[in-house]
Formats: C-alpha cells, structure tokens, sequence
C-alpha cells in the first residue's frame, strides 16, 4: 500500500490571512500550477492534468512537459476539481483545491502505475508559507469577515494589516501605510481603479456586501503595480455559478445603542464645550441579491441591490456672544440605494469575459440650524453634496497555449464633486470672537463654496503572460486619461469674515472686516502610461528571483489643454529574492528593493494650472450696506496689505513649472523570514525601510528673483515679488529653472531665471519610515483562527508627503508647507502618522456548529503633538499666521510637545445560524464595537500663538491650546440578519 500526501503550497493565504501577499497588485484571477511525479518521487512526463471549477463549471486541460510541470494561468478564482490521467497509471484526483484572489496553488500530483495493489489518500497538508513571493501585506475574505467584527468600509479592513496606522479625522480617518501619507494609497475593485485621483484621499464608495476578497499590499508590489508610495487595496466581488442563490440581509447600528462623548467634563476635556448630547446617529442598510447561471456552464450573473440610510444629527463648539451661548447644528441625511451588477461569459473553456457595473451615486442632504443657551434650534438651511457615480468596466481573458495568455480591459470609474444649495446667491459670513478665536457663522448661507464639477478616469491595460521554462514572465502597458471638470466659488461670490473683540459681552465690537475673493474652474486633463516586465524565475528548487522593471509616463494639462507638466522615462526597478531554506516549503527567508513613482495630483491642474482668483482684503469695519445678508461697507481705510495668493490669470506653463521638475518617488527596501509552526501555525518577522526620495511642492520663490533681478541688471523688483507673488511647482532644495514675462523692461517677453537652491532657501523634503514586524497567525480549522501581529515603527521627517494632517489640507501637493521657507524652520521631527508601537490581535471561535464569537483587538501609541506660532523673524511666514513651527517666539521642533495617550479598542461578536430547511440559511449577528467605550483623545488644538494677538512678535497664547479635537469612535452596535437560499 503506498500513501499520498497532496499538498497545497501558499494556499492558507487565500483560506485567511497571509504574512506576505502575492506578487500581481491589481489581478484577481489566480492560478494552479505543479508537478506530475511518480510514487519514488521522479518526475513523470505527458500525463494529462484537468482542472473543473466546482460551481461554475469550467474546465481546463493540459499535458506535463519532460520534466512533469503543469500550470493552469488566469483561473477565476474559487473551488477546483483535479484529475491526473495517463496509460499505464492509476488516475489521482484531488477533490477541492481552493484557488485565491491574484495566488499561486501549487500541487504535486503522484501517480502510481497499474500494477499498484491500492491507494490511500491520507489528507491535505496546507502550507502557510509561500515560497516564490518577496511582496509583503494580507488577504481577507468575506468568510473571515462573517467571523470577525469589522466596520464595513475598506479601510478597517485594511487596518488589519501590520504596518498600517489611521490617519487623522480630517481626511476621514484613512489608513497610513507604510509611513506615506492616507493620500497615497491605490484602490481597485476587480481591475478597475476606484481612487480619488483629485487628491488621493479616498476612494468610490461602492456597497459593501458586494465584495468576496480583499488584497492588502504593503510593500514589495511587482512592476505590474504603480502610481502609488503608501500601499494597495484590491478587491474582488462575488460572482455567480450554476447553482441558483439568493437572499437578502439587513444591518442596523441604532442611536439608542451609540454612546457619546462626555460632555459633562471640565473644559480641559473639551474644546469650547461641544453639547454631545444633541448629537444622533442612526444607520441602516438592506442588500438584495441574486446569482446564478443564465446558461449553466456557460453565463452567469450576480446583481445587488443595496436600500440605505444615515441620518447624523451633530452639534458644533460652543461660543460666548453678547446674545449667549451660541451653538450650530448639522443634520446630514443620506438615503440614496447603491447598486452592483456582474456577468462571467465563459465563451469557451480559454476565453472569459468579465463585466461590472456598479453605482455609488448619492446625494448628501445638510441642514444648519442654529441655536443659543441651548434652546431650540431655528429654521434650517439646506444644502446638497452630490457624490459617487456610474462606474463599470470590462476584461477578456484568453489562454492562447499552455505557455501564453493575454487579458485585455476597459473601465471608466467616475466621482460627482458637486456641492449646492437654494442659499448659493449669498455670501459666506463668519464672526471670529477674539476670545476663543471661534469662527460662528451666520445662518444665512449654506455651502462655504459652490461647486460644480466631477471627475473621470478612463482605463486601458493590456496584460500578458509568458511561461519559458523555469521563466514565469508577465508584461503589459497601462493607459488612463483623468478628466476633472471644476468651477468653484465661494457663496454668493465673496467670504466676509469680522473681526469682534468680546472682551466686553455686554459692548462687542466689530473692528475690521476681511473681504476673500475666490474661484477657480475650467476643464483638466491628465494622462498616465506605464508598461512593465516581471519575470519569477526559479533559479534553484530553492530560490526565486522576482524581478521587474516599470516605465510610468505622467502629463497634467491646464485649462487650455496645454501641457503644463510632464514626467517621462521614469525607470522603477522591483527586485526580490526568496529562499525556500530547508526545500520543504515551509521556511523561507526574503529580500526585496523597490522604486515607487507618484503622479502630479489632479488637484494641481485646478489650482496652479487654472484661472484662479484668491485675494483678501481687510477693511476697517463701517457698518453694513445689507445686515440681512451680512454685506459690509468696504469703504473703510485698509487696516494691512491685501493678499494676493492669485490674480485671475492663466500663466504659462513655464511661470509656474520648473524646467528641471524631477519626479516624485520613494524607495522602499524590505526584509524578512517566515516559517511554518506546524499545519495550524505559521509566524513571520519583517524589516521594512522608506524613503521619500524626491518630493513635489509649491513654493514662493520671490525672494530667489528679487536677488537674481538685482544681479542681472532688472533692478528692484520687489515691488512685484512682495513674498507671495510667484509659486512654482518643483523639488525642494533644488536648483530652478522658471519663466517670467513681468520683469521691468523685458517687455512681456519670457525670460528664464536660474535660481539656485541655496538662493530659494528651502530645505531637503524628508519622510523616512522604519518598521519591525512580528506575526503569527493560525489558520482557520472549522473550529478557530487567530492572527496576531506587533509593530514596532518611526515614520520621521519635515514633510508628511501629498496631503498635510498639521492643518488638515488635502491640497495634494500644494500643501502651505512649502509655501514659505520660514515654514520649514524646526519642522524636522516625527511626523504625523508615526505610531511607535501597535499591537492587533483578532480571531473566532465557533462555540458550537451555530454560534460563533469573534473579537478584534487594536493598540497604537498616541501621535505626536505640535506647537504652531507666529515666526518670530520671517515676516513672510507670518503672513500665515500661527503655522510656523515656533510658540511663542521660541522654536518648537516638530512633534517635541509630546504625544496624545495610548489608546486601544476591542471589539466583539456573535453569530448565530438558525436551522430553517434544507438549502436555507439564517443568520442573526450582533457586534459591538468598542466594547469598552474607551474614550481617549487622538487629536488635540495645535495651534499655540492667538492668531488675535496684535502683535505677532509677541503674541498671547491661545486658551485653546491642548484641548481635544478627536476622541475614539464611542461604543456602538450593530446587529444584522442574513437570510439566504
């Protein structure tokens, strides 16, 4: 009798969660590959090995080559049947092998000939390392997901992952990861890429329940991969088979259920006293779907339907009037049904098409009341945030051979940016108490700006793949063409803000008023393309390259549809090596190197390539020409220099772009070993370093060309170059190469100036990330799972990188930092994402076959606290008001305030599956999120300097200083009931 063992090497990834993820980012086919071999292990040519798909049919055959190697390409993924045939030998079959979303299954296939008496097959033996991959992150399933509480968006499920950190609450608490900023981030749902290419913070916001698999990437991606320097979600959705489902479930996370901040704390616990006991939040979602087989074997289908409400009653700080305590209420209401639909044509047994439609469109209804001493709240004003939109994309797969196969798609992913209101002919009015330098405003405009505008990404990508003896070669090129059309206003054309002095409640005064003028709009275009090589090579049965070299072409046009920048010939090497130490599979040790490349925001083609006015007036206060609407007299006399941040007019490409603009990258080198425990238990330990190389910024270069205009005969210019006349996206701390058409003289003529970096003045952009992680995790064996992971990480520097959490700007690269080279005095230090120290433990334990717990635990070390101030010399970085790194005159070195507490949360849950019939399922699920209703603080005021005092060389210090911004999310609950047949 002869026993055979089947082994399934990496698999345990796609079953739950894996150390290191596969090496193809935005592929979410998978693919079977292995050896035919007889018993004495020798390889056996020319057997006939066939896969069949469990649920929806398909089927594939090949043959071994002369050394026994098979390998099934661009599998959709799933359960697959395996049979090995050829004469002489008794057939093999393995009954279920689980292929995973972008992974390798690996089988050896032992036949044993005729004259064998008998075979016993003794199990599967999963292995949980895989040994052909040098990237880095985790794989999640929906079915972990039933087990573990999680909130239902991609970033707490990317916050599984070791390495990643949230981000502050002004971009939506998105994950950090690798150390970059939550705006460098890649989003893909089945291919198409869902990332909000404006700013890069966010992403479409489809329905959750549609998701059957997400890929975490945090570091070592392969050449197919770019366009981003933080990490990678990509996502799978459910598909349809030949068997007919369909169900409906229902979530709910009432109010009633919902904790609130403790309001009744002295006011060293809050900031200006915020009334959370007004505060309501009430969720709820139904999804309805179906799948099946239009033609069995062949068509197939998976629709959604997905019914929704949130409703979110809010109060903001509270403020000392001469009228009381006055307060302003928000009710957002959004009940728009998001929708998902899928078919899967297997045209035949190697050629598969793919289509997917989804829609997010939805529209925010917002209704400011206002209120004082805490009485009821007056007539609301309504306003409307439009947002989401139709978004669908195709993809055909065809195995031409067993050695090639091509994928080809089509996709367009589209966001309405458009913000309105009945209110949008008035405008915006703010009094700023000098007291507590709160901004109150009035209550007769809705939306600060008006906007009108979307964006759009077209996507085009060609892949193929190649196999040549020990040689798995992948290459392919990539198009998108990114439209945003913007047109920006502030309400009612104008922003007046007045300057009260409240020192006497009974007697206010209104002593200067600042006029803004602002707006911005036009049409803009970006192009990317990009094509790449990856070749795994198995060098030795023990040793794996993985190398890949990557070309990304970016171009960003104004408003005329000329270009105004273009990167090119940008060469990103990815280099990996993995060592299968004792050759079992089990054990492997790796090393990877890779480049990163970044785009210019779409966001920079609005603002700096545009038509934009923003200007700023300050008037002494002269009573009103309408107090209805809140219209000042701009009769009185100027109280300081207006503001001119940009005049109106459209520059050339060459007023505002360096000649010498290098691109945006970052380097990332990676370390690690991995072995297997035993069948259950695998644990890992992974070095990881970063280095934002090169940035891209605005920065006012005025005090470079009044230098320079003296030096080349123009004379004095600085009755031009006043401080804030001329920015230009470039490198910081590197010599400049720009155009101007205004130096006196020159006739409107354009003439360049090479400025040097030590006349600019700025400093290097560093952002530096080191991290030591440590993982152990335990696959789910029908009884529990646990996964556990420590991280140790610096994330260090003067620059965060795209977007700014200090002042919470998503202005992707044009944050003020740059602005002003005082700004960058004493700004080296731990920047806003560093978390030294994380702890994430989560599993589930089934109790008995019907209930099941599960619990997920997360701990982070507090973040790193600021002390913003007037600068006491540079006159120009004054002009910014309290964002320099100084407190009171004195320097105040990036993140030396100390940090916001340690704060963990716990979450719990329990499923319970109710025994209704044959082929019906019911499941009532409760989760309770922080189940402690631990209430630390993660954010606080950083400004230090009152920006009221008169003097900015001496200022007072802001009674606000140090009091909470940001707490933890309070406990809540949230129960569902799944029904299915």
């Amino acid at each position: 009798m002869y026993q055979i063992k089947r082994s399934a090497v990496a698999l345990a990834v796609a079953l739950s969660i894996g150390a290191t993820a596969p090496a193809l980012a935005n592929n979410t086919n998978g693919s079977i590959q292995g050896t035919s071999v007889q018993i004495n292990g020798s390889s056996l040519a020319n057997v006939t090995v066939t896969i069949e798909n469990l649920d929806t049919g398909l089927t594939r055959s090949v043959q071994s080559d002369e050394s026994g190697n098979f390998r099934f390409p661009l599998l959709p993924a799933g359960n697959y049947k395996v049979t090995a045939e050829k004469n002489g030998f008794r057939t093999t079959i393995q009954e279920s092998v689980k292929v995973g979303i972008s992974g390798k299954t690996n089988l050896d296939m032992r036949l044993a000939s005729d004259d064998v008496e008998r075979i016993e097959v003794t199990g599967t033996t999963i292995a949980m390392v895989d040994v052909t991959s040098s990237s880095t992150g985790i794989i999640v399933d929906s079915v972990t997901l039933d087990r573990v509480p999680v909130p239902r968006n991609l970033t707490s499920v990317a916050l599984l992952a070791p390495g990643t950190t949230q981000g502050d609450s002004a971009f939506g608490d998105l994950p950090s990861i690798g150390g970059a900023s939550v705006g460098e981030n890649g989003y893909y749902i089945n291919g198409l890429n869902i990332t909000n290419f404006r700013t890069g913070v966010g992403s479409s916001e489809p329905p959750f329940d549609m998701y059957e698999t997400f890929e975490v990437k945090t570091g070592g991606y392969s050449a197919e991969f770019g366009r981003v320097t933080g990490g990678v979600i990509n996502a799978k959705t459910k598909s349809g088979t030949n068997e007919f489902k369909a169900g409906a479930n229902f979530y709910w996370e009432p109010d009633a259920l919902r904790e609130q901040r403790d309001s009744s704390r002295n006011n060293k616990n809050n900031l200006y006293r915020i009334d959370n006991t007004r505060d309501e939040i009430d969720e709820w979602d139904v999804n309805v779907w179906a799948s099946g087989a239009l033609i069995e074997d062949k068509l197939f289908f998976y629709a959604l339907f997905n019914p929704r409400s949130a409703e979110n009653n809010y109060v903001s700080d509270q403020t000392n009037t001469s009228s009381g305590v006055s307060q302003n209420g928000f009710f957002e209401k959004d009940d728009d049904a998001f929708w998902v639909a899928k078919l899967d044509w297997y045209v035949t047994e190697n050629n598969i098409l793919e289509i997917t439609a989804f829609s997010d469109e939805r529209s925010t209804e917002i209704t400011t009341y206002d209120s004082v001493d805490g009485g009821e709240f007056t007539d609301g004003r309504v306003g409307y945030e439009d947002e989401g939109g139709l978004n669908y994309t195709a993809k055909w797969t065809s195995i031409i051979n067993d050695d090639f196969s091509i994928s080809a798609q089509y996709g367009i992913n589209k966001q309405d940016r458009t913000v309105r209101s009945e209110l949008d002919g008035n405008p915006v009015v703010y009094y700023r108490y000098d007291s507590t330098a709160a901004f109150v405003p009035t209550n007769t405009w809705a939306n600060f700006t008006a906007e009108q505008g979307d964006d759009e990404r077209e996507v085009i990508r060609l892949d193929a793949d190649w196999y040549a003896g020990d040689h798995s070669v992948r290459f392919g090129v990539d198009y998108e063409k990114l439209t945003s059309n913007s047109n920006t206003i502030n309400s009612g054309g104008a922003y007046y803000l007045y300057y009260v002095d409240d020192s006497d409640l009974a007697n206010e005064e209104i002593y200067q008023v600042r006029y803004r003028d602002y707006n911005v709009g036009g049409q803009f275009d970006s192009e990317n393309f990009a094509f790449y090589v990856q070749d795994q090579w198995q060098v030795t049965d023990t040793l794996v390259i993985n190398a890949g070299i990557r070309n990304d072409t970016f171009e960003n046009f104004n408003a005329d549809g000329e270009s105004f920048a273009k990167l090119d010939n940008q060469w990103a090497l990815r280099l990996g090596a993995v060592w299968d130490v004792f050759g079992d599979g089990e054990t492997k040790a790796w090393a990877s190197y890779g480049r990163y490349y970044l785009p210019i925001a779409a966001n920079t083609n609005i603002r700096l390539a545009g038509a934009e006015t923003y200007t700023q007036e300050y008037y002494a206060f002269e009573g009103f020409a309408d107090e209805a609407l809140g219209i000042p007299n701009l009769t009185g006399a100027k109280t300081q220099p207006d503001d001119v941040f940009a005049d109106g007019t459209a520059k050339s490409p060459d007023e505002i772009v360096d000649q010498n603009l290098d691109s945006m990258y970052s380097d990332e080198f990676i370390a690690g070993y991995q072995f297997q425990l035993n069948d259950e238990w695998s644990m890992s330990i992974q070095g990881t370093y970063r280095e934002l190389s090169t940035t891209i910024e605005d920065m006012a270069i005025d005090a470079a060309v009044i230098e320079w205009a003296a030096a080349n005969g123009y004379g004095d210019v600085s009755d031009i170059w006043d401080g804030f006349h001329q920015y230009v996206l470039t490198n910081p701390n590197s010599d400049m190469r720009i155009g101007t058409t205004e130096l006196p003289g020159a006739e409107g003529e354009l003439v360049y100036m090479d400025l040097s970096a030590e006349d600019l003045g700025y400093p290097d952009s560093i952002r530096k990330y080191a991290a030591v992680d440590f993982m152990w995790q335990r696959a789910w064996d029908g009884v529990w799972m646990l996964n556990a992971a420590y991280t140790w990480s610096h994330s260090w520097g003067n620059n965060e990188g795209y977007v700014r959490s200090d002042n919470g700007q998503d202005d992707a690269g044009l944050t003020t930092l740059f602005d002003q080279p005082g700004l960058l005095d004493n700004a080296y230090g731990d920047l806003p994402n560093d978390r030294r120290h994380q702890v994430k433990l989560y599993g589930a334990y089934a109790v008995t076959d019907d209930l099941t717990l599960g619990a997920n635990l997360q701990f982070w070390t507090g973040r790193p606290i600021n002390a913003f101030g007037y600068h006491p010399t540079d006159l120009f970085a004054q002009a910014y008001d309290s964002e320099s790194f100084f407190a009171g005159g004195e320097p105040a070195p990036r993140g030396s305030r100390g940090r916001t507490s340690s704060y963990y949360s716990i979450d719990v849950s329990a499923s319970y599956n109710i025994d209704i019939g044959e082929d019906q399922t019911l499941v009532v699920r409760a989760d309770i999120f922080n189940l402690l209703n631990n209430d630390r603080v993660t954010e606080v005021n950083e400004i230090y300097d009152d920006e009221s005092s008169a003097d900015p060389t001496n200022p007072d210090v802001n009674p606000n200083y140090g009091l909470p911004t940001a707490w933890q999310t309070p406990r809540y609950v949230r129960f569902s009931v799944n029904y299915s047949f």
